[in-house]
């Protein structure tokens, strides 16, 4: 994305690798949940464009929904 520097678009996507992992377990919806919640925060302090990415990967995941 633009405008973002080497170390941030590292550390987003090791966050959509932790979705990815978060995804792959057998826990309970309400428990993903939880774990997503702070990925999800973390995306909106990063801005609109990782914001709506980050989403539409949790969407698309089903994780918590």
């Amino acid at each position: 994305m633009p405008g973002l520097n080497q170390a941030d678009t590292e550390e987003i996507q090791s966050k959509i690798d932790e979705l990815e992992n978060i995804s792959q377990e057998g826990i309970s919806k309400k428990k993903k949940w939880e774990k997503v919640k702070p990925i999800l925060l973390f995306a909106l302090d990063k801005g609109a464009d990782v914001a709506i990415t980050i989403m539409g990967l949790i969407l698309q995941m089903r994780l918590g929904m």
